[in-house]
């Protein structure tokens, strides 16, 4: 896995005590894998050729972090959606590494695999591509009030984060918040999700976010945790 550390080491001057994800990660479906597969191999309908050139320029797409230390001593949550456990399991390794809250993430109407099917018609598909509503969170939504960082981790669907992401953003409190997004793909870059996601919560500040694979490995994590805190 290749870590933008040198994008966080930008931001150094910001203390992180905590962690906050969201993530979700579908066999078969636009970066994700399946749960028996140890790698996030991604048949991602849209292309991914460019990944890591987008991946460099994610950049543009952010906020520079305020140092705020009263934001900064609130705390962290980990918010993560997560259909298979390979987010999730990031998820928890982020959670383990900052000693931050885990909250997930769960739809009120369950993904079934037939919604997951993208060779088809399929419930996600409608989803990604626009016109349907935002999926429903299922209560409780992630309490995220005494958190000052948020690490959000979803799956890439179709080069973008699942629209529930976009639910969570607009329900949650998130004025004064810093967001640290995450993803786990096997081939797109997480930057063609971050633009959404700051329009659905214009009040938080954004840093850059990080790419994983399913097989990271907790000392993987550790580390560009420990770059964020430098």
């Amino acid at each position: 896995m290749t870590m933008t550390k040198g994008v966080l080491n930008r931001r150094s001057f910001l203390k992180l005590g905590g962690v906050a994800l969201a993530t979700c990660v579908i066999p078969g479906l636009w970066g994700c894998s399946s749960p028996s597969s140890d790698n996030a191999n991604e048949p991602d309908p849209a292309s991914s050729a460019d990944a890591s050139a987008a991946d460099a320029n994610a950049s543009s797409h952010s906020k520079t972090a305020a140092a705020d230390p009263a934001t900064s001593s609130r705390g962290a949550a980990v918010v993560y959606f997560s259909c298979t456990g390979n987010t999730k399991a990031v998820a928890e390794k982020i959670a383990q590494a900052t000693g931050g809250s885990l909250e997930e993430i769960i739809p009120a109407v369950p993904y079934t695999a037939d919604d997951l099917d993208y060779n088809s018609d399929c419930r996600a598909n409608a989803e990604q591509q626009g016109g349907a509503p935002l999926p429903e969170i299922a209560n409780p939504v992630p309490n995220i009030t005494n958190a000052g960082i948020i690490y959000l981790g979803y799956p890439i669907w179709w080069g973008k984060a699942p629209r529930i992401i976009l639910s969570f953003l607009e329900q949650a409190d998130t004025a004064g918040k810093t967001i640290i997004p995450f993803c786990t793909s096997g081939g797109s870059p997480i930057s063609g999700s971050l633009a959404e996601l700051e329009a659905a919560a214009p009040n938080a500040t954004f840093m850059d976010g990080e790419r994983f694979s399913s097989s990271v490995t907790q000392e993987a994590v550790d580390d560009w945790i420990a770059s964020i805190q430098q």
